[in-house]
């Protein structure tokens, strides 16, 4: 069936529905099994619509990491704005990723699926990107928030930023592993107290620049 390029009211509510049950079918079914048949059969639909409103397979999954990435920034973002306080950027923040990625168990299956298969699908990189470049900007408006009141860091810019990302990831892979448990809780809360560590106002802190390259072996 040949795909019509018109955006209509119906078609973005047909689209979104389709969406949707894909990021179902990758919470609960995982990423290699989740076939346009049966993100068809999740929607409600036929193979052949699904094919109406996407390309491909490989169309419709950039579109669904995409939505996905939105709709976790979206949360962190909003978690965010408008304080002032290190201690409640950290805690609001983190609580708004955290409880975004884990308050949903089909969420957080499909965003470590994706993020995982993206290591070898070079167009799933793209779209998962999307995601990381994100946070990244999140955590680099917060940064930029906090020197206009005065705080300055005390470690490098874009090691924070890649800290912060990879700790992130790390608690969340621990979690998806072993589930909730007193370790994790007081590892999360090492984490903010961490994070309320790595800035200082401007008469307090010492000077820092880039961190040195480690040396190869």
């Amino acid at each position: 069936m040949a795909r019509s390029g018109s955006i209509t009211p119906k078609r973005e509510r047909q689209e979104q529905a389709i969406l949707e049950a894909t990021l179902r079918c990758l919470g609960r079914d995982g990423y290699a099994a989740t076939s346009l048949h049966r993100i068809a059969e999740e929607a409600g639909t036929h193979k052949r619509m699904v094919l109406y409103y996407f390309r491909d397979r490989e169309q419709l999954l950039e579109r669904t990491v995409v939505m996905l990435g939105d709709r976790l920034l979206s949360e962190v973002a909003d978690a965010v704005r408008g304080l002032e306080e290190p201690a409640d950027v950290v805690a609001a923040g983190f609580d708004g990723f955290w409880s975004a990625i884990t308050g949903d168990r089909g969420l957080l299956v499909a965003y470590l699926g994706l993020m995982a298969e993206s290591v070898t699908d070079p167009k799933l990189q793209a779209a998962t990107g999307h995601i990381n470049e994100g946070f990244r900007a999140i955590i680099g408006k917060l940064i930029a928030d906090a020197q206009r009141r005065g705080r300055g860091l005390l470690m490098d810019k874009e090691s924070l930023i890649v800290l912060i990302i990879a700790g992130i990831h790390g608690l969340t892979l621990e979690y998806v592993q072993r589930g909730e448990s007193p370790a994790l809780t007081r590892a999360i809360a090492d984490f903010q107290i961490w994070l309320t560590t790595v800035s200082a106002p401007h008469d307090e802190r010492r000077e820092v620049g880039p961190t040195p390259t480690a040396p190869r072996r």
